[in-house]
């Protein structure tokens, strides 16, 4: 492992320590004539952390990630949803993707491949959101072509914040962010432990406990781990897991405290290769149907293993009444090793027979290392019937990647999709390409909330990011500029209509081959015109939102020369999301969602056969509904449960517009029992085992795969104390 201080590096790590950590001040009031500056106690969180407190349940009252400051969901002019630690445990979710399944503005494919590297396989607003997953507010990935999956079960709750985000994150796709909340020590002592077991011999055991070290409850730790022996519904495909995470929490005072946050996660897998041919599975072959568990890899060979280890803190200092720092840093190294074997590519894979299939293989080894840090300066005044929380930031990510790449060889092991036959010899990759990527992000931003008369509220902001990558001998510098603005109007029964407009950037690296220029990054652009609806005591939250996102500046091919790009390519995203979340003291819980959204091709270059076309695999709707319900009396109580759909419309699956793939419709089911200290629960996903076939032609040899099956888990979990 290797890492690399540049000069940036350098003067940040010397600002951090000397500069920031280093600062002090003591709170002053201020008079003016006969009035007099009210100087307002400062509530401090941690950077992009959900407020237990205002976010339990599903109706969240806090907006924390979209301005890293403790305002108001009602105040926030820019659409957010909150999976809370609730909506979890109820729904028994297990991946990431299904704990975001039923929020408004997200598209899930419907592969085995989700399960793999879940970010890669979730579109927010119709972007992807494989370098928008933060956790506890700084970047996981970026710049990596693989990850691990998430594990839910170290999370306290995942916020999803909906269109361009780069003023406060940096560098990043314009559909949004997710930030992932790491379970922290807990106030009151509390242990758990959990067995689970369900399809596919998935087995899992447990546990969660935090408790005071010392009497002052001043030093709290928190130790959250499992260990997953599973199979999935292909063959010889395993999903194996190790997951720990401790925590420990010193409040160094009464105005200073530090979350220290450590991880280690390994995952063992295949890559799920399917890609059957549509002769034997949309239609019917003489040999019959190809099986949807069939594996086309070879299982003495192949192998997706994935060790991620991370390490980091939470620092939080209140210099006075009205004036806080704060420090999130964290170190991530991740080594994979990626051993598969799939379908030939680059001739006609299926032979004369049309039974029988080409094979490649692959080896590539890989270790990424990244660090992130970001320092935030807090000011909260008020002066007559003003309000206001300035914020000033900077932040540094660096990332350092190693690959050793055997490239794609051509096997001499055909496979019979209907009999296949493993084993045996055959070659495997012994030459290797390396390639070794540094980066190095340095961003500036200052945002400004207001509050007039109680009636009106504004965010301002602005950020100037420079970005430096080596690769091998080239090395390039980007910079941009980003902004964002908003203004929300607090009326009367809890209806706060907003309008937003937001900024993103992501480099894009290489020179124009025709004028010799480098290329400009990526830019994104989102105007948005929302309404909430939230009545105090009421435990409801409806919202609705109509949005525009245009992203510039992407490679389109040369119409001169096919074989160089041009930087003209634009993608344009618009449509609107309703939702709703309730929740009622009688123990009646729900979720409602509804997403229209047109993802289009403005301009692709080239001869333009795609303008104006939908983009592939973005469907036009989308729709969620979850109800639950909990007996909180009576002979019954503490039986609960809950029932949910998810509608996922058509999509093209050609650039052309020329083919859809199908709507899909899938059922989730959640019984429970809380019998004292114990809770007994069975879940079901997609329970009427609903399972489409996706494919990308309409000849024999066009690919197709098929959608997840039915899964139940069975699970009980026991509280010690």
């Amino acid at each position: 492992m290797q890492f690399r201080l540049t000069q940036t590096a350098f003067a940040v790590k010397t600002l951090v320590s000397s500069g920031l950590l280093a600062f002090t001040a003591t709170g002053a009031s201020v008079a003016v004539a006969d009035d007099t500056m009210v100087l307002p106690s400062i509530s401090v969180t941690a950077t992009g952390e959900v407020d237990a407190a205002s976010n339990d349940g599903y109706v969240p009252q806090s907006g924390g990630v979209s301005t890293k400051t403790d305002i108001p969901l009602a105040e926030t002019s820019q659409s957010l949803t909150v999976v809370t630690d609730e909506q979890l445990e109820d729904r028994n979710t297990q991946t990431l993707t299904g704990a975001v399944a039923y929020s408004p503005g997200i598209y899930i494919q419907d592969r085995a491949s989700a399960s793999v590297i879940d970010s890669f396989s979730i579109d927010i607003r119709g972007f992807s959101a494989a370098e928008a997953t933060f956790r506890d507010g700084t970047q996981i990935q970026a710049g990596m072509p693989y990850d691990s999956p998430t594990e839910v079960y170290g999370l306290e709750a995942i916020e999803v914040l909906r269109g361009p985000a780069s003023v406060l994150y940096g560098q990043g796709q314009p559909g949004g962010v997710i930030n992932l909340v790491t379970k922290t020590p807990t106030a009151d002592p509390f242990a758990e432990i959990g067995l689970e077991y369900g399809s596919h011999d998935h087995k899992q055991i447990k546990g969660d406990i935090s408790d005071s070290l010392n009497a002052s409850k001043t030093l709290r730790y928190r130790l959250t781990g499992l260990f997953q022996d599973a199979d999935t519904f292909i063959d010889h495909v395993n999903d194996d897991r190790i997951y720990f995470a401790p925590a420990l929490t010193w409040d160094i005072g009464t105005s200073t405290s530090i979350t220290f946050l450590g991880q280690y996660q390994k995952n063992e897998t295949r890559y799920p290769w399917t890609a059957f041919p549509r002769l034997g599975t949309k239609e019917p072959s003489q040999f019959g149907r190809i099986p949807d568990s069939r594996y086309i890899g070879e299982p003495s060979f192949d192998g997706y293993d994935a060790t991620e280890f991370s390490l980091g803190y939470i620092f939080e200092h209140e210099f006075s009444e009205v004036l806080a720092v704060r420090q999130n840093l964290r170190y991530r190294d991740i080594e994979y090793d990626v051993l598969d074997t799939f379908r030939d590519y680059f001739a006609p894979y299926l032979q004369e027979d049309g039974r029988t299939i080409n094979r490649y293989n692959r080896a590539r080894y890989d270790e990424g290392t990244t660090l992130t840090v970001d320092n935030q300066l807090t000011y909260d005044w008020q002066l007559g019937q003003t309000e206001s929380t300035s914020l000033v930031g900077l932040d540094y990510k660096t990332l350092t990647y190693d690959s050793r790449n055997s490239g794609f060889d051509p096997m001499d092991k055909p496979l019979d999709l209907y009999a296949p036959v493993y084993g045996g010899p055959f070659q495997t990759p012994t030459e290797f390409n390396t390639t070794k990527t540094e980066a190095d992000q340095l961003g500036f931003y200052a945002q400004n909330h207001l509050k007039f008369a109680d009636r009106w509220a504004t965010t301002i902001g602005v950020r100037h990011d420079r970005v430096e990558e080596k690769s091998g001998d080239d090395s390039e510098d980007q910079s941009a500029t980003t902004y964002r603005a908003g203004v929300v109007y607090l009326g009367d029964h809890g209806l706060s209509p907003y309008v937003n407009y937001s900024e993103a950037f992501s480099p894009q690296y290489g020179s124009d081959e025709v004028t010799g220029k480098s290329y400009e990054p990526i830019k994104g652009k989102q105007y948005e015109l929302g309404l909430r609806w939230q009545p105090e005591n009421h435990g409801l939250l409806a919202s609705a939102a109509v949005f525009r996102i245009d992203r510039e500046n992407e490679l389109a091919t040369n119409p001169a020369n096919d074989a160089s790009s041009i930087q003209i390519g634009e993608t344009r995203s618009q449509g609107a999301e309703l939702s709703l979340s309730a929740e009622h003291e009688s123990g009646l819980k729900g979720l409602v969602s509804y997403t229209y959204q047109d993802v289009e091709v403005v301009e692709a270059g080239g001869v333009g056969a795609t303008n104006g076309k939908q983009l592939t695999n973005k469907p036009q709707h989308l729709a969620s509904a979850w109800l639950d319900y909990t007996v909180l009396s009576g002979s019954l109580r503490g039986l609960g449960g809950g029932a949910g759909l998810r509608y996922t419309g058509t999509s093209y699956a050609d650039a052309n517009n020329t083919l859809k793939y199908p709507s899909s419709l899938a059922t989730d089911v959640s019984i429970r029992y809380q019998i004292g200290q114990t809770l007994l629960q069975l879940s079901a996903q997609n329970v009427f085992d609903e399972q489409e076939i996706y494919c990308s032609g309409t000849l024999p040899t066009s690919t197709c795969d098929y959608g997840v099956p039915r899964s139940v888990t069975a699970s009980i979990v026991q509280r010690l104390y």
